[in-house]
């Protein structure tokens, strides 16, 4: 999944509103150059009822100041104008000025002013400056650490609507970052999410619905939402769909459709995906048996630091499969990758290499240390190697 991270709103990035002024005077010629983006129109009218006095006015000829629309950039002269519409007490200005004085644009950086601007306009229901509270409280920027106040401000932000924090406190609350874990929570505001068609909801929902977390288990609703992800191209969920078309979860089994949705995400850079892909290669599931792609794909995952993968990579450089020929140091050192990842299977397999001196000089002393790590783990071979080791000792 697509990772939301929630940075401070850049003052670049504001938003014009198309319906700054009163509801007495709305303003239509206004509203229509703001529409068709005539934004020298637009600078022309805002320019007017600003310098009347108008706190609308004024908060709109700051906007196209601060981006330079309809007018030369300039922030200063957008702080000015900003300033003075917060002083008159318009909510949407006093988010922008705080967003100037948190960030330094077109006036010192100034945490605590623009702490003071963001908690005016978060009380007249400005989601922004709910999370941009929120922010401020996470970082200690300008507060004093507090992540329960940085999370209560998330929350007022989520409630009124903001997606991305919506989707944030989903995953948070999944997998407990920075906060207790409580997957009912991340539920709950995956599910509001996902009314406003936002895909990563749908893959969340998908994982959740499949696994059981917050949720009681409905394999059905996992493929639906999985589905609905991977059909907008979230190349995690086309991963995770194919799984669902190998397993038979919530869909009959489809190795077909397993082995075009892998590698869809493979060529997106999914590890996992390509790892799977590689296997499917490997034993002909879904597809031919090829064992130079098999090889090819599971390369591709290893060389990004999957343990599963260099593993394989070391059994088919051991069996000559999908290479030109045989290669004992090479197989070495893909398992010995695999194995200080901590991977039982990888760790007997260095410890078989140093037993019969594969790819490495034959070291009794290391084959035992290696079978030893992998029986702690319970490998049954594992243990079975180190009974032999001890037999062969006993016999000298």
């Amino acid at each position: 999944m697509k990772k939301i991270i929630i940075i401070m709103t850049a003052a670049i990035g504001l938003v014009l509103s198309s319906m700054a002024f009163s509801a007495q005077d709305p303003n239509v010629a206004l509203r229509n150059a703001l529409k068709a983006k005539d934004y020298r129109t637009a600078f022309n009218i805002s320019s007017k009822h600003a310098k009347q006095g108008d706190a609308a006015g004024q908060y709109v000829l700051g906007q196209l100041y601060l981006n330079g629309q309809g007018v030369k950039k300039h922030p200063g002269i957008a702080h000015s104008w900003f300033k003075k519409a917060a002083d008159q007490h318009h909510p949407l200005a006093r988010y922008a000025l705080g967003t100037l004085y948190a960030t330094g644009t077109g006036t010192r950086k100034n945490p605590q002013l623009a702490r003071q601007q963001f908690n005016l306009a978060a009380q007249k229901g400005v989601p922004d400056a709910m999370r941009s509270l929120g922010i401020m409280y996470e970082k200690g920027d300008g507060v004093p650490k507090n992540m329960g106040a940085a999370m209560s401000w998330y929350e007022k932000a989520a409630n009124k609507g903001m997606l991305d924090v919506q989707m944030m406190l989903a995953e948070r609350y999944l997998k407990g970052v920075g906060i207790k874990r409580n997957p009912g929570k991340a539920f709950a505001y995956a599910t509001k999410a996902s009314r406003s068609k936002i895909v990563d909801a749908n893959y969340l929902l998908g994982l959740m619905y499949a696994s059981g977390q917050g949720t009681k288990k409905n394999p059905q609703l996992a493929f639906r939402n999985m589905k609905i992800a991977a059909d907008k191209g979230l190349p995690q969920a086309q991963h995770s769909l194919g799984a669902m078309y190998i397993q038979g979860l919530g869909t009959k089994k489809n190795p077909q459709m397993a082995f075009r949705l892998f590698n869809m995400a493979a060529k997106k850079n999914i590890p996992l995906a390509q790892h799977n892909l590689g296997l499917m290669y490997l034993q002909g599931q879904g597809t031919k048996k090829n064992p130079g792609m098999a090889f090819n794909w599971l390369n591709k995952a290893a060389q990004k630091g999957l343990a599963n993968s260099q593993f394989l990579l070391g059994d088919l450089y051991v069996d000559g499969i999908g290479v030109k020929a045989k290669n004992h140091q090479l197989a070495m050192r893909w398992y010995r990758k695999a194995a200080d990842q901590g991977l039982p299977m990888a760790e007997y397999s260095v410890g078989a290499m140093y037993a019969n001196g594969f790819g490495v000089k034959r070291d009794v002393n290391q084959a035992r240390n290696w079978f030893n790590r992998a029986a702690k783990k319970g490998l049954p071979r594992a243990k079975q190697a180190l009974v032999q080791l001890n037999q062969m000792a006993k016999r000298k």
